[in-house]
């Protein structure tokens, strides 16, 4: 019987190992397909700027050509053949600036059409690529409406100062003006708390875990929210040295983890 219960219990701890690998595996595998697909986006954009730039040098470098031989043309004409014997040069020299500046303005027409292919092909990229992250991202909206700039200080070690233990940083700035709508990033239940260190916050609980937001100052929709939905604003309660929105993202409920590739997909 002990042996029967031993080996029931091993079964049961094998299998329980398997699914939490495998969920860990399911994750890496989440995050390293989001973390290609903004470093996709990032090249998709980048190629844009240097299109863009192309087109513009290709363009003022054809219209300087096109305007000089349109200058010599007009200046040949001015001119006219000296001679009757000069007739024969004359014609052929001005029908050979007139073929060159065709030949110019029907590259200029091609780098036009080409340019203009390519760019949409380029922004097809970049929206399928948007739109994948968003629909398979953690987060279907930035959780700041408006201007705002972050940078990844997950991790960081705060140091001790008066009236603030020394710990480490658990979530991301998002820097923005006071008074900025602060919205749920995904469908949830938002509810208001406050601590000394945070000021006024408010938690969005969802299905795969939830966000917290804090030194508002002022609360916004609470209850039941959609993502977008307005649940506070931008401020500086508690430990806060400006308006901000501390954002911390808590998968399946449990320690806040590095919220940044996320936020970057959707701000």
């Amino acid at each position: 019987m002990d042996r029967t219960k031993l080996i029931t219990r091993g079964m049961s701890l094998a299998v329980c190992a398997t699914l939490v690998i495998g969920a860990l595996v399911v994750s890496a595998h989440a995050d390293n397909a989001v973390s290609r697909a903004l470093h996709q986006r990032k090249v998709t954009v980048k190629k844009l700027e240097i299109l863009h730039d192309f087109r513009r040098v290709g363009r003022q470098n054809l219209h300087h050509q096109i305007r000089d031989i349109q200058a010599r043309i007009v200046k040949i004409k001015g001119k006219g053949p000296a001679l009757a014997s000069d007739r024969q040069r004359f014609d052929a020299r001005h029908d050979h600036l007139a073929m060159l500046r065709s030949e110019l303005r029907q590259r200029l027409r091609d780098l036009e059409r080409n340019v203009r292919h390519r760019t949409l092909v380029l922004r097809s990229q970049r929206m399928d690529l948007t739109t994948w992250i968003q629909t398979y991202g953690i987060f279907r909206t930035c959780p700041v409406s408006g201007p705002v700039s972050f940078n990844d200080s997950f991790g960081y070690a705060i140091p001790h100062r008066k009236g603030v233990p020394a710990h480490i940083h658990q979530g991301i700035d998002m820097m923005a003006a006071s008074g900025q709508p602060i919205v749920a990033p995904f469908d949830g239940i938002a509810e208001a708390g406050h601590n000394w260190l945070g000021g006024n916050a408010v938690y969005v609980r969802g299905a795969d875990g939830y966000v917290y937001n804090a030194h508002l100052s002022a609360y916004g929709k609470l209850g039941e929210v959609k993502a977008g939905d307005v649940i506070g604003y931008v401020g500086a309660t508690g430990d806060a040295g400006g308006p901000h929105d501390h954002f911390e993202w808590h998968p399946g409920n449990g320690n806040a983890v590095d919220a940044y590739p996320y936020l970057m997909a959707v701000c």
